[in-house]
């Protein structure tokens, strides 16, 4: 791929309520995932490992956590002289004084069309950042090249069963085409379907067709996500379909998030996904191992780096800098960096947000379906201040 024959868009306003209060503070694409990655890794890894040298990222108006870990861009090698990482804020119309949406009505997408223009790719690929892949775009290049329509959309054959009303899916023809990219509650789906084409919100089409799509929604005063409007140039054009078949976990809600990181400690999950031909890059910190003190035992678990650990981890993901007390017992379970964890303690299906401490000698407890959170920075010393899910 030449250097300057794509750029590419990762959107970060996707959906956050049902991840409350994990994105509280953070967007979607911002949140920890496999023991040292973010969401938005993953996207910007298949970016990179495709040559792709122009990247915009929209931001949210809780954009402080993604300025931290982009930074530069050099973790990503995106610090170039030409091109590199750009950063698009993103305009709230809830926030938005009346008096001054009239003047933002038919200017919404000006920083979009601004990158694209200055790119001058010839290519343009739109990515959501709550679907855990690593694709291959170089490949998707070679097959939306192939063929005669202008827009190419990725799916993953999966379960019906494992998806609710709100993901999409694509609408096949018998020759393989997209017709629409609709939500499974509209969706015409038989009982006896074993798999549907799961969207997973990642477009790609010619820089000349998205600029004059985008301004052709300023004209009209659309106000709408850029993914919808992907969606309507599939219904506009009968997309292209590129089936993706490797590791995929679509991040939706809490309990697809924890299953999605469960998911990884098996051996073949996290082969697929961490040890292809492309790697997975994140932002560098450079730390020690972590500590495994004498009666310590980690079994069938990722840890990262920094940590320190005297009691016994089993089927848990673990981030870095975290500290678990003797005596406690950690079972699937996500600890995010630098959480505390006293003396004493059982926990089992539970998500530790970053920066949590949990005083000795408690218990904490959730299900696989419902894990119990614990959010950034809480302080927990009794008992009483956790629910116990029997």
């Amino acid at each position: 791929m030449r250097r300057e024959q794509v750029s590419a868009i990762i959107n970060l306003l996707e959906p956050s309520d049902k991840l409350q209060p994990l994105t509280a503070v953070r967007p979607v694409g911002m949140l920890p995932f496999g023991g040292r990655y973010r969401l938005v890794d993953f996207q910007l890894s298949s970016v990179i490992n495709a040559g792709i040298q122009n990247v915009m990222v929209t931001v949210p108006r809780s954009g402080r956590s993604v300025a931290d870990h982009l930074r530069s861009g050099r973790d990503w090698s995106l610090n170039t002289i030409r091109g590199g990482l750009f950063l698009s804020p993103y305009n709230d119309l809830k926030l938005v004084a009346p008096e001054k949406k009239a003047a933002l009505l038919h200017h919404y997408y000006d920083n979009s069309i601004q990158f694209l223009k200055c790119s001058q790719s010839e290519y343009s690929v739109v990515m959501s950042t709550r679907n855990v892949g690593n694709i291959d775009l170089k490949a998707l290049l070679r097959y939306h090249e192939e063929r005669n329509s202008p827009v190419t959309a990725v799916y993953k054959r999966v379960d019906p069963a494992s998806l609710i009303p709100e993901n999409t899916i694509l609408q096949l023809t018998a020759k393989g085409e997209a017709t629409a990219v609709v939500p499974m509650s509209k969706a015409k789906i038989g009982p006896r379907t074993k798999k549907v084409a799961k969207s997973m919100a990642i477009y790609l089409m010619s820089t000349v067709d998205l600029i004059e799509l985008l301004q052709s929604a300023n004209q009209r005063g659309d106000m709408i996500s850029l993914e919808e409007l992907m969606r309507q140039a599939v219904i506009q054009h009968n997309a292209n379909a590129f089936e993706y078949t490797g590791f995929e976990a679509n991040i939706h809600d809490i309990k697809s998030y924890f299953a999605a990181n469960m998911a990884v400690l098996d051996e073949a999950n996290f082969r697929a996904l961490f040890y292809s031909s492309r790697r997975i890059y994140t932002k560098v910190k450079n730390e020690i191992p972590t500590f495994f003190a004498t009666g310590s035992l980690c079994r069938d678990s990722l840890c990262g780096t920094g940590g320190y650990i005297e009691g016994q981890i089993t089927h848990s993901v673990i981030f870095r800098d975290v500290l678990v007390n003797r005596d406690t017992q950690v079972k699937n379970a996500i600890i995010m960096q630098g959480a505390r964890i006293g003396a004493g303690c059982k926990l089992e299906n539970v998500i530790i947000d970053k920066d949590a401490v949990i005083g000795p000698n408690l218990v904490l407890k959730g299900t696989p379906t419902a894990p119990l959170i614990i959010s950034k920075g809480q302080r927990v010393f009794q008992q009483a201040e956790v629910a116990v899910n029997d």
